[in-house]
């Protein structure tokens, strides 16, 4: 049958061009179609406190965006006509300036921020009119969630591509030092470019992707399906070294490599998919994507590449030279001899890198998603402004107020464990707005208005107030004297902001800013106490949102989540490697071999004494158990080959290695170059960090694969051969 299909292939591989050109020409214009997502907050589970209370909280009061506009060097009088004309801007809801709270002398300058609360409206669009709307003022920072979406938007735009174009230059530079042929490396950037073409043409089918999908997934795409190219470019080449036509060599070469290579794509992909069981569902993006980017690069490979090779067959021919001798023969023998040595020193590596990982720190929120953005400069002055929002049923009445006046009490009393309060303020109807919760009696109202005595007394007897009222009804009547009092009307109009800021239709909310960060040890305890406080009051009828509470809310499902991505990654990627070796032992190896890189890989993070972002540690998990496992079958392949034709152990070592060091060296070279630059080109934090975690994944499981692979191959090979056997 693979012989069949592979003949077909090379038969009709006239038409299959045609109709992948046909596909690519399709592809390149649907890229336009595809919505990027940079809001990671779409991604929350649906089921957790902060994704129900932001629905509550857009339905009661609408937008509550914040952005921040810091000025340096200005006086009085300047930043208060800047403040007088952002309170003309339709889209801004309060403008809120402290100048005690809200200046800060660093390095002989005077930094002044301002608060802006915006009405539902286009944000970026604002952000762009803040940022040229004071000229005047020279260099000025606008800040803000929105703000640094828009700067992230921008970034990937900048950054990207210039990625992209460092990473293929390494990858062709790579490529023609372990090539046959000149041509070989502009065959294969053609196939890739196609298969990229085509993945990205093709993600419109779904609703958006994140800008972290988009940042990284043509150049992971290339990196872990790369190797598929090679290895059946490189069996091509040895058909026709011995003697071979180019057809027969590529029917040959395909017959030869399908279930190695669809055992590689489909391991990959086992892994990538484990991502769409997160609760965090970026995953879940990411997972999609890049596994329809490996299927249409094995497609690629399989239908493209040989229509390509064979049409350009007389040149690669003419263009051979002999690849760089990595001499995996001589590798083989020496670990052959040490095998022992190695093989204990690097399981008790594994065991100590599992150690370390065990314990590793994880974070859960960053501080800034850039560096060096307007939002981070505000940040580093002011601080990192991170506060929660407690939404509690009830109306207006006394009684309801009442119940946050007990909520407000149990919250002041939470310390943290040095005694200080876990709460620097809270902020609430019953706090700021408790002037307009007061009871007045005609008397009060009189003194305080200046109005005659008698008609303050027959404007409560009209309106049933009796001997007292509360402020805030006595403003909602006041009518007449609103537009007679100075006084009443400025009372009246604070009182209006109170409500539009606390009071929604069901719900009042209360705002409140922590003292303690996402970062600090007591961080779950301090939320659970908030928690604790707002149940003892409402019950389970009240919702807290902000980013301290997804922080919590992450926190919480991450060990799930960790379990859940382990467990489906490794039995997937087993039963696939069972099924493609018809054996149970060696699929138990290469999946302790490479489980024992990622543990060694994240055990360094404990090591340097760095918390582990989860949204990085996960992907990176999925992606290095799923391609690196690649490396190993090949491998071992090659190895049961030579054993299987009556080759002694050593002497299969050093064949198997010979074969395959090419392949897996260029391949993870790849991926650990294009790992690293992401990582080091990226000023975005989220891709940064996938990217550095990726590279020195990718090295720790090369090194494993080429050292203790084989000396665990020969230890175990009676078993391992015996079981073969058997099958």
């Amino acid at each position: 049958m693979k012989k069949m299909i592979a003949g077909s292939i090379v038969r009709y591989r006239g038409w299959i061009l045609l109709f992948l050109s046909l596909i690519t020409v399709w592809s390149v214009p649907q890229i336009s179609r595809t919505r990027i997502n940079y809001d990671l907050t779409r991604y929350l589970s649906d089921s957790t406190m902060t994704k129900r209370a932001l629905k509550v909280m857009d339905s009661e009061f609408g937008s509550t965006e914040q952005l921040q506009v810091m000025f340096a060097d200005l006086d009085a009088d300047a930043l208060a006509g800047f403040i007088d004309r952002l309170k003309t801007v339709e889209e801004i809801r309060f403008v809120q300036y402290d100048p005690a709270a809200n200046t800060v002398i660093r390095g002989g300058k005077t930094y002044r921020c301002v608060t802006l609360t915006l009405r539902d409206c286009d944000t970026p669009a604002l952000v762009s009119v803040l940022r040229t709307m004071f000229p005047e003022a020279g260099k000025y920072w606008v800040g803000g969630s929105a703000a640094q979406q828009l700067d992230v938007q921008r970034s990937v735009a900048a950054e990207i591509p210039g990625v992209m174009a460092i990473a293929v230059a390494i990858v062709m530079l790579v490529l023609l030092l372990t090539s046959h042929a000149w041509l070989e490396p502009f065959l294969l950037l053609i196939v890739f470019t196609v298969s990229i073409l085509i993945n990205m043409g093709t993600n419109f089918l779904f609703p958006d992707v994140s800008f972290i999908t988009f940042a990284v997934c043509a150049i992971l795409q290339l990196a872990l399906s790369i190797d598929y190219a090679i290895m059946l470019l490189h069996t091509w080449n040895s058909f026709c070294d011995d003697g071979l036509n180019p057809e027969d060599a590529m029917a040959e070469a395909l017959s030869q490599c399908f279930m190695r290579i669809a055992s590689s794509a489909l391991t990959t992909v086992a892994g990538l998919l484990s991502l769409l069981f997160m609760s965090f569902t970026i995953g879940f993006d990411i997972g999609l994507v890049l596994s329809k980017g490996i299927l249409i690069s094995m497609l690629g490979v399989f239908l493209l590449m040989p229509a390509l090779t064979l049409l350009l067959k007389k040149p690669l021919l003419r263009t051979r030279h002999k690849p760089v001798r990595l001499n995996g023969a001589r590798l083989g023998g020496w670990i052959w001899k040490h095998k022992k040595p190695l093989a204990a020193f690097l399981i008790l590596a594994v065991l100590g890198g599992a150690y370390l990982t065990a314990n590793n720190t994880y974070s859960f929120m960053v501080p800034n998603t850039l560096t060096g953005d307007d939002t981070s400069e505000i940040s580093d002055l002011f601080g990192v402004s991170r506060p929660l929002v407690l939404l509690v049923p009830g109306g207006e009445e006394d009684a309801d107020y009442d119940r946050q006046r007990e909520l407000v009490r149990l919250l002041e009393g939470i310390r943290r464990p040095d005694g200080s309060p876990a709460l620097q303020e809270i902020t609430a109807m019953v706090t700021t707005g408790e002037a307009a919760l007061r009871y007045y009696s005609p008397a009060e109202v009189a003194e305080m208005t200046g109005a005659d005595p008698s008609l303050v007394s027959m404007f409560f007897l009209l309106n049933g107030f009796g001997s007292s009222v509360r402020a805030d009804v006595l403003l909602n009547a006041a009518g007449s004297f609103a537009e007679s009092s100075e006084v009443v009307a400025g009372l009246k109009q604070q009182l209006d902001s109170a409500r539009e800021v606390f009071i929604g239709e069901h719900y009042q909310r209360i705002i409140l800013s922590p003292s303690f960060s996402v970062t600090d040890a007591d961080f779950n305890p301090c939320m659970e106490a908030i928690l604790a406080a707002a149940e003892t009051v409402y019950g389970n009828q009240y919702f807290v949102t902000g980013s301290p509470m997804s922080t919590y809310d992450i926190g919480n499902a991450f060990h799930s989540d960790l379990l859940k991505v382990n467990l489906i990654t490794l039995l997937a990627i087993l039963l696939i490697v069972i099924l493609s070796f018809r054996s149970f032992s060696l699929p138990l190896l290469l999946v302790f071999v490479i489980e024992g890189a990622i543990w060694i890989s994240m055990g360094l993070s404990r090591v340097f004494g760095q918390s582990v972002f989860f949204i990085s540690y996960l992907i990176c998990l999925s992606i290095q158990m799923g391609a690196t496992i690649d490396y190993g079958i090949l491998l071992s392949d090659q190895y049961r080959i030579a054993r299987r034709g009556g080759i002694a152990p050593k002497e299969a070592l050093q064949a198997a290695l010979e074969k395959a060091l090419p392949t897996v060296l260029t391949s993870d070279i790849i991926l650990i170059t294009a790992g690293f630059i992401i990582g080091i080109q990226c000023s975005i934090y989220y891709i940064s960090s996938i990217g550095l975690l990726i590279s020195r994944g990718a090295l720790m499981s090369v090194l494993l694969v080429l050292f203790l692979l084989p000396a665990l191959l020969t230890l175990l090979d009676r078993r391992i051969i015996r079981e073969r056997n058997r099958s």
